[in-house]
């Protein structure tokens, strides 16, 4: 069975800011902090190679100290909100009904959901009741390929069948201000948030 890529879209958050913007943020932040640890985290973000990170909440909000449940209903309220964005913007690409979908995959590990994103998703865009659903939660980078991957083994057992693949990172809300590790700086400098819908089919 031939499965194929239908359409892709993007969906980016309402707020960003360039590294020009961020630099005097991040002195703030690390106030306190050894100058030499301060002057290698600030190279690291001038030599991220990213000029503009885009995110769910604004940038002031992110270096404030709020708690994980506080930044956790961010996550929450925004995610619906882009994930909803992006497969309907995938959805008109293709010309496709919301009705048409026989499978959705969510993919999101920065932020916890009970119920999960496709169960929102299904009541706000009118999807069919008996759509299938994956939700894939705490893989990492891997995630897209894996719903990639989860995506066509199911069209390929089930011909003339279509579905959405929705991914929604928001690393913004997992951002830790109490940790100065090297791996919490490195995700802070080149991970933004952000959406990506894939439509599949095998008809």
């Amino acid at each position: 069975m031939n499965v194929k890529i239908a359409q892709v879209a993007k969906q980016l958050p309402k707020y960003s800011c360039t590294t020009e913007e961020i630099l005097p943020l991040l002195n703030v932040w690390l106030e306190g902090q050894e100058p030499r640890f301060v002057k290698k985290i600030t190279k690291l973000f001038e030599g991220a190679a990213v000029n503009k990170r885009y995110s769910i909440m604004n940038p002031l909000e992110v270096f404030k100290a709020t708690s994980f449940e506080e930044k956790n209903n961010i996550y929450c309220r925004e995610v619906i909100l882009l994930g909803e964005q992006v497969l309907s913007k995938a959805l008109a690409k293709a010309n496709w009904s919301p009705h048409s979908l026989d499978y959705i995959i969510t993919v999101s590990c920065t932020g916890v959901m009970i119920p999960s994103l496709d169960a929102y998703l299904i009541n706000k865009m009118n999807l069919r009741q008996d759509i299938v659903r994956l939700p894939v939660t705490e893989m990492g980078c891997v995630a897209g390929i894996s719903g990639l991957i989860y995506a066509k083994n199911f069209l390929e057992a089930n011909p003339g069948k279509r579905a959405a693949l929705i991914t929604v990172e928001a690393p913004t809300a997992t951002f830790q201000l109490d940790d100065f590790s090297m791996a919490n700086m490195v995700s802070a400098a080149i991970f933004g948030d952000g959406a990506a819908c894939c439509l599949l089919s095998s008809h």
